[in-house]
């Protein structure tokens, strides 16, 4: 399996992102089409998709993009950090704009995309954007992505947040938070309202109920990345997400879409559909985050990432050290795929040395255990306090024997 395969297999949930970039090709959206015509953009779909509700993405997926720069160049910061850029042609417009571009994400996002948009890019544009693959989950990879950034930075995320897990979670707030007090600058994302902002679309086009597209959005979102829905304050009361975000260290400035909404392809000039999403979008939030001045959190770097296999008799034991996450998962997938495991009946994971396994990693542990025979005969032992917190609450705790 090629390095691309299993960046797949491991993070499935960048298909979605491909999507989007779909629904601006139709749009119209400059930079689109050709971005996407340099992408191999064969990834799962949905075929059974009435019209009404694609509309309503296409509509929702453009107000979102045209939102999210304006905000950027609004912001009154010289260098913008895409979390996660995704396969969008945001890079191209921002840098147009004058912009200084960090587009961050997964591995196998930063290596198709990277090339793709370089070649439609100027030469001046170029000189602006930059690249990284990231884990967002780890302050040291933010770090390194962002080591060469002047100036105040702003940050957009946008359908990031849902995806992670109460753990991943923490550790993504606690991160940004840290980037933000060594570069300042701010943190944008409408993320709390993402169900919400498809389901308005679909009201305010059909002047139906729009909790059908929230269903859909859950599950289809779910079934395109193949992974489960987490339930964290992403997904709960505004108030408590509020709470969660101040406990954070984060200060909360609210601008709704309604206030930004500007002329959108997708409704072919029809001004009455353009003032039904003004209204309806008074409800989506976005929120410009700053954090307090403080103590920039110094942390060590950590373990290097290292597998060791041993083999006894029908059990395979694998030693990790460091994290396992979007990064080293795949790293850790192919090297057991290289295995001898003819006759392993039983793997035996010694987490003493790991710091930390993020969704990523939590999936490889799912493929290898149900590679045996009996998938009850994948075990834990010497799990740290950390590692047992995050298996206890993604319920692999109780999935997988401990010893």
């Amino acid at each position: 399996m090629d390095k691309k395969a299993l960046f797949l297999e491991v993070n499935p949930v960048f298909a979605t992102a491909k999507g989007c970039l779909g629904l601006l090709m139709n749009t119209g959206v400059k930079g689109a089409k050709e971005l996407g015509s340099k992408i191999d953009m064969g990834v799962p779909r949905a075929t059974d998709t009435p019209p009404e509700i694609i509309r309503a993405y296409m509509v929702s997926n453009e107000a979102r993009y045209y939102i999210g720069n304006i905000m950027a160049e609004e912001s009154g910061c010289d260098t913008i950090v895409d979390l996660p850029c995704g396969y969008v042609p945001r890079g191209l417009a921002l840098t147009e704009a004058g912009k200084q571009f960090y587009g961050l994400d997964l591995p196998a996002v930063v290596e198709e995309l990277e090339p793709a948009i370089r070649e439609i890019a100027t030469s001046e544009q170029n000189e602006r954007m930059h690249f990284a693959a990231v884990d967002a989950t780890n302050l040291d990879s933010l770090r390194n992505a962002l080591k060469d950034a002047k100036g105040k930075i702003c940050i957009l995320t946008d359908g990031l947040l849902g995806y992670f897990n109460d753990p991943e979670l923490d550790s993504v707030l606690n991160n940004i938070r840290e980037i933000l007090k060594e570069h300042g600058g701010m943190w944008i994302t409408a993320d709390k309202y993402s169900r919400e902002l498809g389901a308005e679309t679909f009201s305010a086009l059909t002047d139906s109920d729009g909790e059908i597209i929230k269903e859909m959005m859950q599950k289809g979102g779910a079934k395109v990345a193949n992974i489960p829905v987490n339930h964290t304050v992403i997904q709960g009361e505004v108030s408590e997400a509020k709470k969660y975000f101040k406990e954070h260290g984060f200060e909360i400035e609210e601008v709704t879409y309604a206030k930004k909404l500007p002329q959108l392809t997708s409704l072919n000039d029809n001004s009455d559909d353009l003032e039904k999403l003004r209204k309806a979008y008074e409800s989506i939030i976005m929120w410009v985050m700053t954090v307090k001045d403080g103590e920039v959190k110094n942390t060590d770097e950590g373990k290097e990432f290292d597998v060791q296999w041993e083999r006894d008799g029908s059990t395979l034991v694998c030693k990790i050290t460091g994290r396992l996450d979007t990064i080293t998962g795949p790293e850790l997938l192919s090297e057991y795929r290289e295995q001898n495991t003819d006759g392993v009946q039983e793997i035996i994971m010694d987490l003493a040395d790991t710091e930390y396994i993020s969704s990523a990693g939590l999936r490889v542990i799912n493929i290898m255990s149900e590679s045996l025979p009996d998938p009850d005969e994948f075990r834990f032992k010497n799990v740290t306090e950390d590692v047992m917190d995050i298996l206890e609450v993604t319920g692999f705790a109780d999935v997988y024997e401990i010893i």
